[in-house]
């Protein structure tokens, strides 16, 4: 019965993921149902999660209605903490050691805050904190799960360490040719499937990057990473 009990017990800390969130919303933080849907997929699976964020000011605030930019700044951690209940801590308190897997829902958050592809796009970099961050899940051979524009993120990072890297930009061609100059391979794929790198234990989905994507779609192609990943782990 005592061994029983500590399997378990190092079942449930092995299976334990942390989820990258950038604000809350798609224009201007993390895209809402894709990080909720992540967060399901977790719970359904039974893979323990923590939630982190950058504590700083996002880059822009967007009207969410209107589309158009308003004049007041948010705290990235604070508005994301309406995504995770409130259970969010900053990302300096991420000990890598305590994690089998890294995933990154996607949304605008993740193109304007954790990197400046949005604005500079193939030129731009990945905030030091999140590129170390990829880089030591890389490099002790955890997976890394990416959504939406996430991947194009992954292959910023990962530039120049990853071999032969495969990634999903869903179909945008634009963002497929960004990821050829960070020397990935773009892999085009409808949003309910997912992009297996096993070599680079990089694990990508499409979701809203396909614009006409539905939310069921986007959902399974979530689903499907999480699962492969929890599998794995």
């Amino acid at each position: 019965m005592c061994s029983s009990g500590w399997d378990n017990k190092k079942e449930t800390i092995m299976k334990k993921v942390c989820v990258i969130l950038a604000g809350s919303g798609h224009a201007d933080g993390s895209e809402i149902q894709e990080s909720v849907s992540t967060l399901i997929a977790l719970s359904k699976y039974e893979v323990s999660y923590d939630c982190f964020s950058l504590d700083q000011d996002q880059y822009d605030v967007i009207n969410h209605f209107t589309s158009e930019p308003v004049a007041e700044k948010r705290n990235l951690m604070h508005e994301a903490a309406r995504i995770a209940r409130g259970r969010i801590r900053d990302i300096s308190k991420l000990d890598i050691n305590n994690y089998s897997a890294l995933i990154f829902p996607g949304g605008f958050g993740a193109a304007k805050n954790l990197c400046t592809y949005a604005y500079e796009g193939k030129n731009g970099s990945v905030d030091e904190r999140i590129k170390r961050l990829i880089i030591d899940f890389h490099s002790q051979e955890k997976y890394i799960g990416a959504i939406c524009i996430s991947p194009v993120m992954i292959g910023m990072a990962l530039s120049g360490v990853a071999q032969d890297l495969k990634l999903t930009p869903g179909f945008v061609e634009p963002a497929a040719e960004d990821m050829k100059s960070f020397g990935a391979e773009p892999v085009l794929l409808n949003s309910e499937e997912i992009c297996i790198d096993e070599k680079n234990k990089v694990i990508s989905a499409p979701a809203y990057m396909n614009g006409n994507a539905t939310l069921f779609q986007v959902y399974l192609g979530i689903e499907k990473l999480v699962e492969y990943i929890s599998e794995k782990i």
